[in-house]
């Protein structure tokens, strides 16, 4: 070979390299068995190690426990040929959470059963995505409040691009029973398998979610091999349990959201209304016949809805429920939390994401908050004072049109202002934590008590917990849920870490979702202060305070709130 061969050479391997090195911190090469047989980059700074130390090791190890499993089947389902687009991973940590990176990757033509990895640190604004969505526990998958913006997100940029765009609504029946059958470690590694292996299926790795106990949702480009996906599921069932795949009953349907015609909003909302139709119904639900058609009546139904949205709140046609909150120590009522009733009977929890959605939520807080004024002066005529917690959502705190036309209805009557505690609700995800946090200083200093509901329910809960000066904290249900079902210790020290977090602070504490005596007492040994469940009170019209406290009625001076113009922000 020439001199001036060879120097072709070395220049095309140090261009190649160059290249890679400009979207990589670290190179890997992968063997078919999990093991690195060549590494080169800045292996101290991601593993605390040089690379050298690092040829020989599994790959498997060197990951965070729960994307351990979602990387591994990433590479398993790898062809020839095939890349790994862009995914978040975390790396494993010495008893601390480790590092968030990117891997991307592919299995190269000549070099079957060798992979191809490329890894970086994350930076913004991947890792300030990853930290803040609301994971399940279970499954390591998005919760049902933050796979619909990601999903969104993703959808446009797909149809930005011109990509091949679709979603999959997948029924798992008895899969959470077969779950709950399980010791505390089996059923941890089951459920976190079969979260693995949806993640593997979806785009980017990050847009699939769970959306009801068996329910789930995967965004992805291509067609899925649900065949195969079906008996992987079963497989991993088996394993955790002989004869248990037999009792599973998987049901799936699939959108294809590049429908002719549909506008990016138009695709986004009939996505949106589909997975919400999913929870409550499952695919029977969603058995129009051809993907256009399902679209376009999806969409059709979205508009209704709006229509509908639009009418409950100019007309004010919702009830109010108030749910008692108690003293775990004494059991003495501390304040009820009001909650929304539609005549309807639709989940309040669908119809507030669709306020949301359709930017009609800062008028739809502002009727409820009339509601209940109105019921704490009909109480305050019959000689009682009681305390009520009403629920804002994070997208009306981060406006500041909206706190200005909070501040005017309250302001009427300042004789009610220490009676209504505002309760911050995270339905999506709060992104400017600098108005909200104004907000809630404001709302202080006018007299009211501020409660961050959800707070567990994602990483999120401690960056809004540093931004917002609250009075109180209401720890996710999921935790109460736990106590009884997980032989974990993990869970139960998470749950005293968050404790002790809000005592440091100053910062009360509130249980939800309490059912039993069991449950109260040990919530209350974990130094809670306060409990919210059907073990103290179901949600009721007409709550029992020193001889009841009457319904909401209208009446009065009132400021309509779909005559204040409120902007998504401000």
């Amino acid at each position: 070979m020439s001199d001036g061969t060879s120097r072709d050479m070395r220049d095309e391997r140090d261009r190649f390299v160059a290249f890679a090195f400009s979207a990589a911190d670290l190179l890997m090469e992968v063997g078919e068995d999990g093991g690195i047989v060549y590494a080169t980059g800045a292996a101290r700074q991601l593993f605390g190690c040089d690379t050298d130390d690092l040829i020989g090791r599994q790959l498997g190890p060197l990951i965070d426990g729960q994307d351990r499993q979602f990387l591994l089947n990433l590479l398993a389902s790898l062809t020839v040929g095939a890349r790994i687009e862009p995914v978040t991973i975390r790396l494993a940590g010495n008893g601390e959470p480790g590092e968030l990176c990117v891997l991307g990757g592919c299995c190269l033509p000549r070099k079957q059963g060798r992979y191809y990895l490329a890894l970086s640190a994350a930076r913004l604004p991947q890792a300030e995505t990853a930290l803040h969505n609301k994971r399940d526990y279970q499954t390591g998958l998005l919760a049902v409040d933050d796979f619909e913006p990601r999903a969104q997100d993703r959808l446009r940029l797909a149809r930005e691009l011109g990509s091949e765009v679709k979603i999959t609504l997948l029924e798992i029946v008895g899969l959470q029973q077969l779950a709950q059958e399980l010791p505390g470690e089996q059923q941890a590694a089951l459920m976190g398998d079969v979260g693995a292996l949806l993640r593997a299926k979806s785009i980017a790795g990050d847009t699939a979610g769970r959306i009801a106990e068996d329910k789930y949702s995967i965004l992805h480009g291509g067609n899925i091999d649900k065949g195969g996906m079906g008996e992987h599921l079963r497989a991993l069932a088996a394993r955790a349990k002989p004869d248990a795949a037999k009792l599973l009953d998987m049901r799936s349907t699939t959108l294809d959201l590049q429908a002719k015609g549909m506008s990016d909003e138009d695709a986004a909302s009939a996505m949106s209304f589909a997975v919400q139709r999913f929870a409550n119904q499952g695919t029977a639900g969603l058995n129009f016949g051809s993907t256009e058609e399902s679209l376009k009546l999806l969409l059709s139904e979205t508009v209704n809805r709006v229509r509908v949205l639009r009418s409950t709140v100019s007309q004010r046609n919702f009830e109010m429920v108030f749910q008692p909150i108690v003293g775990l120590s004494d059991r003495k009522l501390h304040h009820y939390e009001a909650l929304v009733r539609f005549e309807d009977g639709g989940s309040p929890f669908e119809t507030i994401r669709l306020a949301e959605g359709v930017h009609l939520i800062g008028e739809f807080d502002l009727a409820v908050v009339k509601r209940v004024m109105d019921t704490l002066a009909e109480a305050r005529q019959r000689g009682e004072r009681p305390e009520i917690a009403v629920n804002l959502s994070g997208h009306s705190m981060e406006s500041t049109v909206f706190i200005a036309a909070l501040r005017e209805l309250i302001g009427q009557d300042r004789d009610l202002s220490r009676q209504i505690i505002f309760e911050v609700t995270e339905s999506t995800q709060i992104t400017d934590l600098v108005h909200a946090g104004n907000a809630v200083r404001q709302l202080r200093a006018d007299g009211h008590s501020v409660c961050l509901d959800d707070f567990g329910a994602g990483a999120a809960s401690f960056p809004y917990l540093q931004a917002l000066e609250v009075d109180f904290v209401k720890i996710d249900g999921a935790y109460v849920k736990a106590l009884q079902t997980s032989e974990k210790q993990r869970d139960r020290s998470i749950l005293r870490g968050m404790v002790w977090l809000c005592k440091d602070l100053g910062i009360g504490t509130v249980a939800e979702m309490i059912e039993t005596e069991e449950q109260a007492r040990l919530l209350q040994d974990f130094g809670i202060d306060y409990g919210q469940g059907w073990l103290f009170g179901k949600p009721e019209a007409v709550p029992k305070i020193s001889g009841g406290l009457v319904s909401a009625q209208t009446g009065g001076t009132y400021i309509d709130p779909s005559k204040i113009k409120l902007g998504k922000r401000t």
